[in-house]
Formats: C-alpha cells, structure tokens, sequence
C-alpha cells in the first residue's frame, strides 16, 4: 500500500505550529483507529493525536522536541486515503468530565505528558514514583510502561529544537512587533466586592465559590456585551467583530504561562466553574482545542505576588489585555466630606491601537470600573 502523510494538525482557528512533544508509536508499529500517535503541544494546549484509521507507520519525519507549522507531514504510514490526521477547522466541544487533581511531589507539580498520566492511573501507579526521561524530567508514556513493566525507561536526550519556552518567546516577540500597545490605568475600590463574595462564599447552597479572577472575569465580559465595539479582534487588515464573549486567563502553569479562552455563558457561579476548570487544564497540562477560542481580552493577575501594578502584553490574537495588581489601602473622601480608607486595585488595560482607539477604550476600562465598584450586578444573567 502506497505511503501517505500524517501531518501537523491545526487544533485551533489561531495555531499555526506545534511542538511535538512525545511519540507514542515508531516506524513498523500496526496502529489501530483512534490509537493515540503523538502528543502536540503549542503555547496553549497539550493535545494527543489520534489515528483516524487503522495502518502501519512507516517513517517518523520529525523528531520529538521539533516544531513544525501546521499541515507539514510529521510521519508517513499506510492508512487509507490522504493518510493525515484530520485538520480541526472548529474546536471540539469541551470536555464533560472534571480533570483530576494536579499530582504534587515535595510542594510542586509533577510534569507528565496526559496520556502518562492516563497510564498512571489506569495502571494504579503514582507518578511520584515514576523517573521521567522527557525535557526537563517530564513523565512520559514510556516511562510509564517501563515502571509497570519493572524496569526503568532509558534516558533520552533532551530535544535541540525549542521547547514551550521557545515557542512563549516567538508569541510575545510577535506581538509587541506586530501590535502597536497603548496602556490605560484606572483605580477599583474593591470594598463592595470583597464584602460581596464573602457573603457569597458564606452560602452553603451556593454552587461553588467565587473568585476575584471571577468577579474581574465577569465584570470585563458584561462590558464587552455593553460596548460591542471593544469586543473586536484584528484580522486581514480590519476589525473583526466576535459573536460570543470569550475570556482569556493568564495562568502560571509548569510549562510556561499558559492562556486558555472560556466563553461565557449564564451567570458569574457558572464563569467561575468554567474559569476553575480551565486554570486547572492548564496547571495539569490538559488543555485541549476547545480552550482555543476567540477573545477580545485577556486577564493577567498578579496580585497574589504582592505586585502594585502590571502593564501585560497582548495576546497576539486579542484585543486587550488586563493587568490587575495586589488590593492596597487608599484614601478617598466620603459622602460627608471625611477622608475614609478603602481597598484599591490597580487596573492596567493594554490595548491594541488597530482595533480601537483611545477614547473608545478607556471608555471600556471605565465601564469595567464601575461594574466592579457595583458588584451585584454581576449576578444578574446576561446572554
């Protein structure tokens, strides 16, 4: 049977290349449809490939560690028809099922490839006692296999070409060549929303618990659906409008910061859930294509660092991004003319000067203010 290429898929509307991080087959290995090839990460993903027939792989063109562009052949096998894995054109829907817990060994995150920890569990083994062979100790399936099997896996050597943090450097490098940045600063009182989600939090019948990252998450997409003009993103020359709201989240993963998008939906419990399950994908190495999605702005909080202020770069395929700070004591006047202490919160919006300009977006910087400053309308579903 004629040869056929197995290429680099496109597993979100913005990738353009992948890392291959691990291969689960070698040349001469008979494969079986949906058995899982190869696991591909980008600057935001980590996601298994599977075959989408049953052949027998006849060459591996591109060695774990490399990174290629999308729809570059990475093997050549037997399968039937054009032979490559099928290009995703739109993200699949999101998992239904909760990811587990991240694994931690002596206070921090054990770095494993997802099939591994498939492996590991199904196998009833403990990652802690598992040696990693992969970039920077990473766990992989190999080593998996070798610990059930008794012995230990034969180290490989560390790839030549870029790892995650390569392909971090080529985003952000592109986009502050590519988007001419300005940045708007704005001061939030957070007194009504601290007190707001304590109260909250309180209710034992509440779904779940809410976070700041909640609160700032909802308070940005309600003044996306309140000006529809911010909720733009460049593309081909022109503003680009979106038809839903979608959220990035700037999350400090063991890779690397990594940035998945939720699309919000219902009200600010169920954006917290979905917030939460995503920050969790990403600690865990799990996210996938459904958590590619389209956003107008992203959120980058460092105030649990005790930082002031942050002025963030922009994802190169949104509009804005949030840099939110640590909450510090200010002094306002109150309605009686007396000088009170508040809380304050330094908001920093970083802007993309294409897509809108500055009035427009400090207008928008000024609607996300206020609906922090008045919490409780946030509560109120908007679809």
């Amino acid at each position: 049977m004629a040869e056929a290429p197995i290429v680099m898929p496109k597993l979100g509307l913005t990738m353009s290349e992948g890392l291959i991080a691990e291969w689960l087959v070698a040349p001469g290995d008979e494969v079986a449809e949906g058995q899982v090839l190869f696991v591909v990460e980008t600057d935001k993903i980590s996601n298994e490939i599977e075959a989408p027939a049953a052949g027998r792989i006849t060459q591996v063109l591109v060695a774990a560690g490399e990174t290629v562009d999308v729809g570059v052949p990475v093997a050549l096998w037997t399968g039937p028809g054009q032979g490559a894995v099928p290009v995703a054109d739109t993200p699949p829907a999101a998992p239904t099922t909760p990811a587990p817990l991240p694994v931690v060994q002596n206070g921090s995150r054990i770095r494993a490839t997802p099939f591994a920890r498939r492996l590991a569990e199904r196998g009833r083994i403990a990652l802690a006692d598992i040696a990693g062979s992969g970039p920077r100790g990473r766990i992989q399936a190999d080593d998996v296999r070798a610990s059930l099997a008794g012995k230990p896996a034969s180290a490989k050597p560390l790839p030549k070409a870029r790892d995650m943090r390569g392909l971090i450097a080529a985003r952000v490098s592109r986009s502050k060549a590519e988007v001419p940045h300005f940045y708007l600063t704005a001061d939030a009182v957070f007194d009504a929303l601290i007190a707001l989600r304590a109260d909250l939090n309180a209710d034992p019948a509440a779904p779940g618990k809410l976070s700041v990252t909640a609160f700032l998450a909802g308070a940005a997409a309600r003044a996306l659906k309140l000006m529809p003009e911010a909720n733009v993103v460049w593309r081909d020359g022109q503003a680009v409008p979106l038809v839903g709201v979608g959220i990035g989240i700037a999350v400090d993963a063991p890779g690397g910061v990594m940035a998945p998008v939720v699309a919000v939906r219902g009200g600010i419990h169920a954006l917290a859930l979905d917030l939460d399950a995503a920050i969790e994908r990403a600690r865990t190495g799990r996210l996938g294509a459904a958590d590619m999605g389209e956003a107008a702005l992203g959120i980058s909080n460092v105030g649990m660092f005790g930082v002031r202020a942050l002025a963030p770069i922009i994802d190169p395929d949104q509009t804005f991004m949030l840099g939110v700070g640590a909450p510090h004591v200010a002094f306002r006047l109150g309605a009686d003319g007396q000088p009170r202490a508040v809380q304050e919160v330094t908001l920093t919006l970083s802007c993309d000067h294409r897509a809108i300009d500055g009035a427009a977006a400090a207008r928008f910087l000024a609607a996300i203010v206020d609906l922090l400053e008045h919490p409780a309308r946030l509560l109120i579903a908007h679809d």
